[in-house]
C-alpha cells in the first residue's frame, strides 16, 4: 500500500506554485489597473498587453500545476521539476530580452540564489515523491 500523503518538501514545493500563480495573477491585475501609467512610463503600446498576457499565462500555468499536485497524489514525478524549470526560464528570458539594460543588473544575485533554492526544493521534492511512490508496506 502506498502512502497518498505528501511529504513536507512536496507540500512546500506545491505551495511555491500557489504563490507563483498568485504572483502571476497579481501581475495581470496590476497591468490592467495601471495600464495608462505603464503606457506613459514606457512609451511602448505593446507592453501592457504583454504584461497582461504573461501574468495571466503564468498564473494559469502555476495554479494548474498546484491543482494537479493537490488533487492527484500520484502525479508524474517530473511535473514539479518541469514547472520550476519553465518558470525560471521564462523569468530569465524576459529579464535578458525585455528589461532595460540599466535594470538587468539589479538583484541578480538574489534571483540566482532564489532560483537555485527553488531548483533544490524541486530536486528534494522529486526524491521524496519517488520514494513515496516506490514504498511497499
Amino acid at each position: 500500500m502506498r502512502s497518498t500523503k505528501p511529504g513536507f518538501f512536496e507540500r512546500l514545493l506545491r505551495f511555491s506554485f500557489l504563490l507563483a500563480g498568485l504572483a502571476g495573477f497579481l501581475r495581470l491585475y496590476g497591468a490592467i489597473t495601471q495600464h495608462l501609467d505603464i503606457l506613459g512610463f514606457s512609451q511602448k503600446a505593446w507592453l501592457p498587453a504583454y504584461l497582461m498576457a504573461a501574468g495571466g499565462l503564468m498564473g494559469l500555468f502555476n495554479l494548474s500545476i498546484w491543482l494537479i499536485l493537490k488533487l492527484k497524489p500520484f502525479a508524474p514525478a517530473w511535473l514539479p521539476g518541469a514547472g520550476v524549470l519553465i518558470n525560471i526560464t521564462a523569468y530569465w528570458l524576459e529579464r535578458l530580452l525585455l528589461w532595460a539594460p540599466t535594470q538587468r543588473s539589479t538583484n541578480t544575485i538574489w534571483m540566482i540564489g532564489l532560483h537555485a533554492a527553488w531548483l533544490l526544493l524541486a530536486l528534494i521534492s522529486q526524491m521524496q515523491m519517488k520514494r513515496r511512490l516506490n514504498e511497499h508496506v
